[in-house]
């Protein structure tokens, strides 16, 4: 039982550590969160979705996929460039917010850019190598309840602030998301072409 308790703390130290931490995908859901809770939810339950895929695919195939690291950066910032401009050209973030649709297309988002963000595909080649070495079932329910827990209590924040605040908040955290996410895009292709001339270079 102390043992079950240990991984599931573990866990959820490990959850919360990748999806806490500012960055594109925070930037995108309080972008989201703006419309409603549940589109910036959706986005995280995207991108938790991709978190399951890339802990299969580092258990099965982080011999493989190593060697290809390089090439995910330039991958990755080219997604975040796509859905930062398309984020700051819209003119009002929360028009046509209404409809399962809607929710189902930040979902996508989320999970777009989840299975290319260079950050989590280097958590999992890290940190998540040594919660897949403990594996346990009670590790890997910590892990996502650690993410379930932040992508529901973060739009909610968001949302509230945008409230109580009104449409200058809007906008501010609008347009700081999308800088934010470009500003990352355009980090993450520059440590992409540095891994990839450092081997290639002699």
């Amino acid at each position: 039982m102390i043992d079950a308790v240990y991984e599931y703390i573990l866990g959820l130290a490990l959850g919360l550590s990748l999806a806490v931490p500012p960055g594109p995908m925070n930037a995108l859901i309080a972008a989201e969160a703006l419309k409603t809770p549940l589109h910036g939810t959706a986005v995280g339950a995207g991108a938790m979705s991709a978190d399951a895929t890339l802990m299969v695919l580092t258990y099965f195939l982080y011999r493989l996929v190593k060697p290809y690291v390089p090439y995910v950066y330039f991958i990755g910032g080219g997604v975040m460039i796509y859905l930062a401009v398309l984020m700051l050209r819209s003119s009002n973030i929360t028009t046509s917010v209404h409809g399962l649709g809607s929710v189902i297309r930040n979902y996508t988002k989320g999970y777009a850019m989840g299975i290319t963000n260079p950050y989590q595909i280097g958590w999992w080649l890290s940190a998540g190598l040594t919660l897949i070495s403990i594996m346990g079932v009670f590790s890997i329910a910590g892990l996502f309840t650690g993410i379930l827990m932040w992508i529901v209590t973060y739009p909610l924040a968001v949302y509230t602030g945008k409230k109580y605040l009104g449409g200058k908040y809007e906008v501010i955290v609008r347009v700081i998301s999308g800088i934010a996410i470009m500003g990352f895009a355009v980090y993450f292709i520059y440590v992409g072409l540095t891994l990839l001339l450092r081997s290639i270079l002699p």
